[in-house]
């Protein structure tokens, strides 16, 4: 769900969350879960890390993160719609009945669904990386010392993009939390990550209570959309930033729960090995969904029944809704990323599927056919391209190239905004309501799929992808080993976005 940017000099409360579990004795055994390092790979310091070819991502993450880009990106609509009073869940009280219908789509399936979802994934992502620095024979110190790097290029990216474009930034958030996350899963302890998770996801809660009581205070969209200028947008960005920056880390702890856990997955390479790990994820998507659909009923309840608060105005009632609402989501975001690995899987197939630490014995022999190739499988395997596959292969492995570019494709979901909601802009901010917004939100985001799989096509990066593996010290392998541990890697994106997550949380 989206937070009104709001600092100090609005009166207002400050934003939380700016800028927007599973065991068996399968788990157990594979806890470690690093992939043994290739032999020719020198203990002790190495050189900058490689990213993973973009043809050796795995899928399942990047679906999960190009889908919630959509998410996201219709929550966020929310604080450039100005003029109208908030209801619930920051949706408009006074709705058509289109807009209506779209609000009870969104607060089912995105708000306070779409941030933990991002979350997980950045927490992944950081999982991932480590694993591959263990398998490099890295010390820890050497691990922290690229993600902090790392996380204070995507702190410099945040504050750009929540100052000049969009005050519901959820990047800056991710930097600080995340670097908090890392240093978490550089730790020899193994209960440091299940302990973060138990302590810090129950900080979400204060959250939900703020959405679900919105409607009790006058409240009518974020400052700046409403601003008459484009330089008073500036300043009213400006300083909720700082301020935001500045509490991040007892405002936005809340953050690490979801990042845990995505970190604890990314142990057992739980989103990336799918065939070892069914047995795990169909249950936990089956029940992550459920309940995540379940707890979010009864306060979309109060959005299609009551906007207006007529007769159900209990502050302590609506904000236990609320609660309930944001608990909850964490369960569906955990169903949704293992869902989206499923889905992934199945439609790569057998000869998509991406090489585990069992296929290095075949990497020379694969080198020798080229990356095009070895890609391609073994054995006369064969894998033919999307355009030649069903219609629904092509539609995932699009979304997967978008989830590819999360980063640039969250900022340009801003620029879009911008362009079109603000008074100094087509004010349409002002002149819409959440349907129409729908439309505009599903046409930018099939547009960004028609550009990221181009990129994809061509073998680069989306620009601010590049722009932070450049800054941070990571670089693009040429003719890497698809059989290496690290072809089974993920590589880190945002996201959230979006994201996610994520202020800005959807």
């Amino acid at each position: 769900m989206t937070i009104p940017a709001v600092g100090p000099a609005s009166g207002r409360p400050a934003a939380r969350g700016r800028r927007g579990r599973v065991t068996s004795s399968s788990m157990r055994g594979a806890a470690t879960g690093q992939p043994a390092p290739r032999p020719s790979a020198a203990r002790g310091p190495t050189g900058p890390a490689a990213s993973v070819p973009l043809t050796q991502r795995a899928g399942g993450p990047d679906l999960a993160r190009g889908l919630a880009l959509l998410g996201i990106a219709m929550a966020n609509t929310v604080g450039w719609l100005h003029g109208t009073q908030w209801t619930v869940l920051l949706k408009q009280a006074d709705a058509t009945v289109a807009d209506r219908i779209v609000n009870v789509i969104a607060a089912l399936t995105v708000d306070n669904r779409g941030f933990p979802l991002f979350a997980l994934l950045f927490g992944y992502g950081i999982g991932v990386l480590h694993r591959r620095s263990l398998a490099r024979g890295e010390r820890s110190r050497t691990f922290l010392g690229r993600m902090l790097r790392r996380h204070l290029v995507l702190l410099a990216l945040g504050l750009a993009h929540g100052i000049l474009l969009f005050s519901g930034d959820i990047l800056a958030s991710y930097a600080i939390i995340g670097m908090l996350c890392a240093v978490l899963v550089s730790r020899r302890s193994r209960w440091l990550l299940p302990l973060a998770m138990l302590l810090t996801v129950p900080l979400l809660a204060p959250w939900g209570w703020a959405d679900a009581t919105y409607g009790l205070i006058p409240a009518d969209g974020y400052p700046d959309a409403s601003a008459a200028t484009y330089l008073e947008g500036l300043e009213i960005r400006a300083r909720d930033m700082l301020y935001g920056v500045g509490t991040a880390l007892v405002m936005d702890l809340g953050l690490l729960g979801p990042m845990a856990i995505g970190a604890i997955a990314a142990r057992i390479h739980l989103l990336e090995q799918v065939t070892p790990n069914r047995d795990l994820l169909r249950p936990i998507t089956a029940g992550g969904i459920a309940v995540g659909l379940a707890g979010a009923v009864p306060l979309t309840a109060v959005l299609v029944a009551d906007p207006h608060h007529a007769w159900f105005a209990s502050e302590v009632g609506l904000g236990i809704l609320g609660v309930l609402h944001q608990l909850t989501g964490v369960a569906g975001a955990l169903g949704a990323a293992t869902g989206a690995a499923l889905v992934a899987d199945a439609v790569r197939g057998p000869a998509d599927a991406v090489p585990g630490p069992a296929d290095a014995v075949r990497g020379h022999a694969d080198a020798v056919r080229g990356p095009a190739d070895a890609v391609r499988g073994h054995a006369g395997e064969s894998n033919p391209e999307p355009s030649r596959r069903k219609p629904v292969a092509v539609a995932v492995h699009g979304v997967e190239a978008l989830g590819a570019t999360a980063l640039t494709a969250y900022v340009l979901q801003s620029v879009i905004f911008l362009a079109l909601y603000p008074p100094y802009t087509l004010d349409l901010g002002a002149r819409i309501g959440s349907a129409w917004s729908a439309v505009i939100v599903l046409a930018g985001w099939l547009v960004m799929i028609v550009l990221a799989s181009g990129l994809r096509r061509a073998g680069r990066r989306g620009p601010l992808e590049f722009v932070l593996r450049r800054l941070a010290g990571s670089t693009s392998p040429r003719g890497s080993d698809p059989g290496s541990a690290d072809a089974a890697s993920v590589g880190p994106s945002i996201a959230g976005s979006a994201h996610s997550t994520p202020g800005s949380r959807t």
